[in-house]
């Protein structure tokens, strides 16, 4: 793993968290230094501040989406964030945490973050006190043509006249006729845009008889998203 923090305390504080779960941890105090480590180490998670001096966390994670190389998973931390939940999870943020972090949170997060699709996704499906809601497309093709659905590697942005709670849990189902294929899931809104009519949601879990198809989906996103920011 790989921590960045400018501030020398707190990025002990969490290598040596991180490393007390027997992971080996790189540290760096900024961007630059991040970039370097990476093009000599293969890491499978950063967890970065987001305001740094000579390169801050935001333009990390879009260099390291821009080399093309792999996708560690990516979870920030910071007291402060320029970004919106939108163009974080667009960007490939998994998760925006509050500083300071607990070491409980950190550790869940990312547990979550590092577990594979497959086993993340058949978790059982917690209850909601909102409606399962359906949606029916020709196919999926037709309705990334459309621009009406497009999925990234943690959720997908769907187009919806429904506004729906940020935050909230909710079931769906998606069917996709011409494919045959009735993708029953539950997720967490992530964001919204009314005004666009577009809502990002992260898949929480999948029901057994479509999670092969939505695993297959979330890895073949050539976006690298972890939701994208529009379809």
């Amino acid at each position: 793993m790989l921590v960045v923090d400018d501030e020398p305390q707190y990025r002990e504080i969490l290598a040596s968290w991180l490393e007390k779960e027997g992971s080996r941890v790189l540290s760096a105090d900024n961007g630059i230094r991040a970039l370097e480590l990476l093009k000599e180490n293969e890491v499978n998670a950063i967890v970065t501040d987001i305001r740094m001096p000579g390169m801050d966390g935001t333009e990390l994670v879009r260099r390291v989406k821009a080399m093309g190389k792999y996708t560690p998973a990516a979870v920030s931390i910071s007291g402060f964030s320029d970004l919106t939940s939108r163009e974080a999870f667009d960007l490939g943020v998994e998760a925006q945490l509050s500083k300071p972090v607990e070491r409980k949170i950190l550790l869940s997060t990312l547990g979550r973050s590092l577990m594979e699709r497959e086993e993340l996704w058949a978790r059982p499906f917690h209850s909601t006190s909102l409606p399962t809601v359906k949606f029916q497309f020709e196919s999926l093709a037709s309705a990334v043509s459309a621009r009406r659905i497009l999925f990234g590697r943690g959720g997908f942005c769907i187009s919806s006249q429904i506004v729906f709670p940020e935050t909230s849990l909710i079931n769906l189902e998606l069917s996709f006729i011409g494919d045959g294929q009735l993708v029953v899931l539950q997720g967490i809104v992530r964001w919204g845009a009314t005004g666009e009519q577009l809502v990002g949601i992260e898949i929480t879990g999948v029901s057994e008889q479509s999670r092969t198809f939505v695993v297959e989906l979330a890895r073949s996103n050539a976006t690298v998203s972890f939701i994208p920011r529009s379809t």
